[in-house]
């Protein structure tokens, strides 16, 4: 066919551009083809749900005629000429969505906003590397459903802290049929709309420390500051757990229970759970004032 290359490759499916409604997109299309051959075989790894499944072959059509920026049908991926013209480099981006797409292959009814929101992870914080703070974050109980870029940045959070490994997991049940929303409470211990929460929270600039933090309070307990420069983690009225103080930003106290080699941050809106793959919000809350010594004579 005039216009199409093909990149041979280790793995069994190709890539080709069809350039022939477009020649004068040829030289876009010979520097996009090493890219796409060398991440179609890499997002199938990285999504793969179980053995077996094979890749397709993927033509990718450049089409005038195309009245949107991208799309995918099966093995095949439409893209616009006139967005290519205009932007160049995005729509290198644009491939590597639609190239998930393909690989995901998913039947007919799957939630939207997670098909979505998994090809732009895969583009975003993936293959572009964007750091967490450039995703888009509407302030809205679910705002998650807003898909694409927003959904990817929360799939991106997820991975980093509370749940490593979702993605891979959610494109598994996905692709069976058997998605449920449980999942996310399986892997948390916490609902949907209570992740997103926390994700928006844990985003947000952290406000100043009070003048002297000394008692943080949460739903069932406490951190308190003791005379000896540590803290002491209350549960029902009752101490349980001892932490030395590591460090103090304006923002936050990191302190550390040693025998557990567990570092949490205290912070005015929650207590962060620091770990070697990120951190995660173990509880939301705030600092409060100590009784006055007159609260304490009564």
């Amino acid at each position: 066919m005039v216009g199409a290359w093909t990149l041979a490759a280790t793995h069994a499916a190709t890539v080709r551009i069809d350039t022939s409604k477009s020649p004068a997109l040829k030289t876009w299309a010979d520097s996009v083809l090493p890219i796409a051959n060398e991440w179609y075989p890499r997002l199938g790894n990285l999504l793969a749900s179980s053995e077996g499944h094979r890749l397709l072959d993927v033509t990718i059509r450049i089409n005038p005629d195309f009245k949107g920026i991208a799309a995918a049908s099966g093995p095949y991926i439409e893209i616009s000429t006139d967005w290519i013209t205009r932007h160049p480099e995005d729509s290198r981006g644009a491939v590597i969505h639609e190239l998930v797409h393909v690989v995901q292959e998913y039947p007919p009814g799957q939630a939207g906003w997670l098909t979505e929101g998994i090809a732009d992870y895969f583009r975003y914080a993936i293959y572009e590397a964007l750091p967490l703070a450039e995703f888009p974050r509407p302030e809205k109980p679910q705002g998650y459903l807003d898909s694409y870029k927003v959904a990817a940045g929360f799939f991106f959070w997820l991975e980093c802290g509370p749940a490593p490994g979702i993605v891979r997991q959610l494109n598994a049940d996905l692709r069976s049929g058997k998605y449920q929303e449980t999942l996310f409470t399986e892997r948390t211990g916490r609902g949907l709309r209570d992740l997103w929460n926390d994700y928006l929270t844990a985003l947000r600039p952290l406000p100043d420390l009070p003048r002297e933090p000394r008692i943080w309070r949460h739903a069932k307990g406490s951190f308190e500051f003791q005379p000896n420069g540590t803290w002491t983690e209350f549960e029902n009225g009752k101490p349980v757990w001892k932490f030395i103080e590591m460090a103090r930003t304006p923002q936050y106290i990191e302190i550390l229970d040693r025998p557990r080699n567990i570092r949490l941050r205290l912070t005015s809106p929650m207590v962060q759970l620091i770990s070697k793959t990120g951190w995660a919000t173990l509880y939301t809350g705030e600092w409060t004032a100590p009784p006055s010594t007159k609260q304490l004579t009564k």
